[in-house]
């Protein structure tokens, strides 16, 4: 946990800092997660012609005591944008069209359902992923302050996590410790509500 809120704080500086030096910046929010009830935003900065940097956080804070499920998520990611040919740049010191860029992705996971009869079969997850590849995406505009940002991204998935018994008494006894896989392939996913602040 400490080491989840200096992550956190750390992000939050780091932004800080991008802030203070970015000639535009603007707000936005992941429709699909809002939609699905789970709370996130994410803050886009331009630092020079055609780059900016965008950073979103992301949290899922479900206990469902019934059958004691969890579905709790927390992730942060960091992505780099080159826009191509850019849009609208001199009206609002933001970028819109086409964007390509690098990301990195970190998150922590508690994650176990109830998909067996034998409250014994069903099982619970709890560990930590981390990702990085290349995303591309596209950002419409809507009026003079909102735009549509949807993008995806396809990198390296690695996660590691350990296997416990959801529910009942030996609940928080591991199964299997420090358990590992990893994907390739698609792992980030956004269509955006953004707004823009004007400086």
């Amino acid at each position: 946990m400490k080491r989840t809120a200096l992550l956190i704080a750390l992000g939050i500086a780091l932004s800080a800092g991008v802030a203070g030096t970015a000639s535009g910046q603007a707000l936005k929010m992941n429709l699909p997660f809002i939609l699905g009830g789970s709370p996130n935003i994410g803050a886009e900065f331009t630092l020079s012609q055609q780059f900016t940097v965008n950073a979103d956080v992301l949290w899922m804070p479900y206990m469902f005591k019934k059958k004691e499920e969890v579905l709790r998520v927390l992730q942060t990611s960091l992505d780099f944008r080159w826009y191509v040919s850019p849009k609208y740049y001199y009206t609002n010191k933001m970028f819109d069209g086409f964007y390509v860029g690098p990301y990195a992705m970190w998150g922590q996971f508690n994650i176990g359902f109830a998909t067996h009869d034998d409250p014994n079969d069903n099982r619970r997850w709890r560990g930590w992923a981390v990702s990085a590849g290349a995303s591309v995406g596209y950002k419409f505009y809507l009026s003079r302050r909102f735009r549509l940002d949807v993008n995806v991204g396809i990198g390296y998935a690695h996660l590691q996590y350990n296997v416990y018994q959801l529910g009942g008494e030996f609940a928080d006894y591991p199964l299997a410790i420090k358990d590992t896989k990893w994907w390739i392939g698609p792992t980030k996913f956004g269509v955006h509500l953004v707004y823009n602040l004007f400086r």
